[in-house]
């Protein structure tokens, strides 16, 4: 028996996606099957399913160990709370959460909303949609593009989209008239003590969000802490999970290696705009 998934949308032709055990198909006759780890590759036709897109499989290892220790519990409570809180002030109709990474935050917003809810959570990561599959079973999770989503037109009463790259055309396009759009953005101060250590000259993370320029600002929340990191493998950890694992200068990687530990600044901001 199949059932028409509420979110999903074929990457090919844009319709929707029945749901028929380990395969999705539209009524065009392209079909798509999920991995045996249950999530599936909805990446257009023509894309590499081969490449190393995304977060390599190192990068997704040191989020999940870091995140594990508890270091950024602030942000998944944070956003669990919020969540339940905007479902409960007007019912989420569908959740799709937009460069899931490898899970948690996700796992944290699906826990929050009533048994039936329909959710989705893609990223172009296979590595981290692996994760995320293992976390959200019942969710439905693929490999996929924030800039060419496999998501229905208007259909999303709820986008997140957690320290993600954003594409303000196709989030205009899946989110419900009226809905909402959960942004997650880091604050000025996060990883502020690391980031000297790395950069000669680091600045404050701007906090302006591309979306407010558009949309409605409904509500903001602050998640802070502070963590000791309390071993060098903890702030590799760190480290290799975040950009600054691309661009930080030799000198900087060096005075990063002669750290045994560090404390310090965990600093989120949450922004919930309203779509028109």
């Amino acid at each position: 028996m199949s059932t028409l998934h509420a979110l999903a949308a074929c990457p090919v032709c844009h319709e929707g996606l029945q749901v028929e055990d380990r395969t999705l198909h539209c009524p065009n006759r392209h079909s798509f099957d999920r991995a045996r780890e249950g999530f599936v590759n909805l990446l257009r036709p023509g894309k590499s399913r081969k490449a190393v897109i995304g977060d390599d499989a190192e990068m997704v290892a040191s989020r999940r160990r870091f995140l594990e220790r508890g270091h950024y519990d602030a942000l998944t409570r944070g956003v669990g709370q919020l969540v339940a809180d905007l479902d409960g002030s007007e019912p989420v109709a569908g959740l799709l959460d937009v460069g899931c990474g490898e899970g948690t935050f996700t796992a944290s917003m699906v826990a929050a909303l009533p048994t039936g809810c329909p959710t989705m959570a893609f990223d172009i990561s296979r590595p981290a949609v692996k994760a995320t599959a293992r976390r959200v079973p019942d969710t439905l999770t693929a490999v996929a593009s924030v800039i060419d989503m496999p998501v229905r037109d208007h259909g999303v009463g709820l986008l997140t989209s957690i320290m993600a790259p954003l594409h303000e055309a196709e989030f205009a396009r899946v989110a419900q008239p009226g809905g909402r759009i959960l942004v997650v953005s880091p604050g000025d101060s996060h990883l502020a003590e690391l980031r000297q250590v790395l950069y000669p000259h680091y600045l404050p993370h701007d906090e302006q969000v591309a979306l407010a320029d558009s949309l409605p600002v409904l509500e903001q929340r602050r998640f802070t802490d502070t963590v000791h990191l309390a071993s060098a493998d903890e702030l590799h950890e760190v480290w290799g999970m975040t950009p600054y694992r691309w661009n930080t200068p030799r000198d900087g990687q060096e005075r990063l290696a002669a750290l045994t530990e560090l404390t310090v600044s965990v600093h989120f901001v949450a922004t919930v705009f309203r779509v028109p």
